[in-house]
C-alpha cells in the first residue's frame, strides 16, 4: 500500500453527519489480488455506517501514472452497493472492464485539500489533473442532477450551484458553501430549504420551485459552458 488519502467533504468543510459519506482513496504498488478485494469487502461491510457511510476506491500507481480519463481502478465501495456486494453480484473481475469519470473529480480535491491518513505525500502519488478532465467529471454530475432534480432535491440543487460556482469562479468547494453563497441569489428561499433539509428538518418543496430552479441556473452554466 502506498497510501490513504481522504477526499470529499470531510476536507472542504462540508460534513454532515446526516447526510454524508467518509471518501477514501487507496493507492496500491500492484493490482489488488482476488483476495485483497474479498477481505477489503469483509472489512467494509463491518465497519461502513459505523458510525458513517464510507465511500472507497483503489487505484494502482500504474493507473495514476498513466492517468486516463474516465480513470481504471481496482475496486470501489460505496453503501449503495451493499446490497449487491452481500448478494455477491459484483465480482472481482468486473473492476478490470470498468472506468470511473468521478475519479478525475476526487483526485483534483485530494490535490486542492487532500488529507494525507497514511503513507506517502499526496504530491509523490497523484497527477495534476487536466481541467477538461475534471470540468467533464463534474459535468457529468452535474447532467444527472438535472434529470432527478425532483427526486433528490437536496444532492442535486448543491451540486448544480457546485458547478456553476466552478464554471463562474473556478472554485472548487463544498455543497454547504455552494448552498451559503446563493443565499443572495433570486432562489434563496429555495437553497435555504435544502440546506435546512440537509441537516435533517422536515421541510418541503414544490416541484414547481425545484423545476424553475432548474431551469434558471441550467441557463446560467450552457451559458459559462
Amino acid at each position: 500500500m502506498v497510501g490513504v488519502y481522504l477526499h470529499g467533504s470531510l476536507v472542504l468543510d462540508g460534513f454532515v453527519p446526516e447526510k454524508s459519506d467518509v471518501d477514501l482513496i487507496v493507492v496500491t504498488e500492484k493490482q489488488m489480488t482476488r483476495k485483497d478485494a474479498d477481505l477489503l469487502t469483509a472489512f467494509l461491510l463491518d465497519k461502513s455506517e459505523s458510525p458513517f457511510p464510507i465511500e472507497f476506491s483503489v487505484l494502482n500507481r500504474n493507473q495514476l501514472n498513466h492517468w486516463q480519463h474516465p480513470s481504471h481502478y481496482d475496486y470501489h465501495y460505496s453503501e449503495a452497493l451493499r446490497e449487491r456486494f452481500l448478494n455477491r453480484k459484483v465480482t472481482y473481475s468486473q473492476w478490470k472492464e470498468q472506468k470511473d469519470a468521478d475519479l478525475a473529480g476526487h483526485v483534483t480535491i485530494i490535490n486542492h485539500k487532500g488529507r494525507v491518513l497514511y503513507g506517502a505525500p499526496i504530491c509523490e502519488v497523484f497527477p495534476v489533473i487536466p481541467k477538461k478532465d475534471y470540468l467533464d467529471s463534474i459535468m457529468n454530475d452535474y447532467k444527472d442532477c438535472l434529470e432527478n432534480v425532483l427526486e433528490a432535491p437536496v444532492y442535486c440543487v448543491l451540486n448544480i450551484l457546485r458547478v456553476y460556482l466552478y464554471l463562474l469562479e473556478g472554485r472548487i468547494c463544498s455543497k454547504d458553501e455552494a448552498g451559503r453563497w446563493a443565499m443572495n441569489s433570486p432562489y434563496a428561499s429555495t437553497v435555504g430549504k435544502v440546506l435546512k433539509r440537509r441537516r435533517g428538518e422536515a421541510i418541503s418543496f414544490s416541484d414547481e420551485e425545484l423545476l424553475a430552479f432548474k431551469e434558471y441556473y441550467q441557463k446560467k452554466v450552457e451559458a459559462l459552458n
